[in-house]
């Protein structure tokens, strides 16, 4: 289990975890015994969220949100890292606990970043690297050095506004939740005086 804390983006904190749920019929068939039955949890805690984590199936959780994202109702941004940590949480890799990952940053090419990504896990620890130290990072180190540099200061200058954004949103996804549900509460009130209506016109 892995605890992700993205400060730099000021995504909502959040962990993955396998949970045993029964039995799994088709691998027991398979093998011949009984075989567990595994389910990929998110625990995510929402800024301003008393208490516990919020626990969320993966893979519908991710699906909802990114049909959210796609709708302009969440930061796509934050949709992006949950699927990083999640495909990395399932292929057993570990993603750094704080910053920006350097293994999922796509402005280095891919081969690039997976070698850095051994001796910088972040983008910090890369856009710290001094001028002394730049030959530790290989070809073109004062260039990507730079990079993450830039990148980490773009996202800081940025969070303010992600975070109103992403509070805007919330906002509006929980007020589409309430009309939603007064909507439903109104049909079964029309539905039952309807049916009264009719059984009063019988007798």
């Amino acid at each position: 289990m892995t605890f992700y804390d993205h400060n730099s983006q000021k995504a909502p904190a959040f962990f993955f975890k396998d949970v045993e749920e029964g039995i799994d019929d088709v691998k027991s068939t398979e093998l011949g015994y009984p075989v567990p039955r595994f389910i990929t949890y998110i625990y995510i805690t929402a800024y301003g969220q008393k208490g516990g984590a919020s626990e969320f199936v993966a893979a519908d959780f991710l699906q909802r949100k990114k049909r959210e994202a796609d709708a302009g109702l969440y930061d796509g941004g934050w949709v992006k890292q949950f699927e990083d940590a999640f495909a990395a949480f399932k292929a057993g890799k570990e993603l750094p606990v704080n910053g920006i990952p350097t293994a999922t940053y796509k402005r280095i090419a891919e081969k690039r970043r997976e070698a850095l990504a051994y001796k910088y896990p972040t983008l910090e620890d890369l856009a710290s690297v001094p001028d002394s130290a730049l030959i530790d990072i290989g070809l073109d180190g004062r260039n990507i050095r730079d990079l993450a540099r830039a990148e980490v200061q773009s996202r800081k200058d940025l969070s303010p506004l992600v975070k109103e954004l992403a509070d805007a949103n919330e906002t509006i996804r929980r007020q589409e939740e309430t009309l939603a549900r007064l909507s439903e509460r109104l049909d079964l009130l029309e539905s039952a005086k309807s049916k009264k209506k009719s059984l009063a016109e019988v007798e």
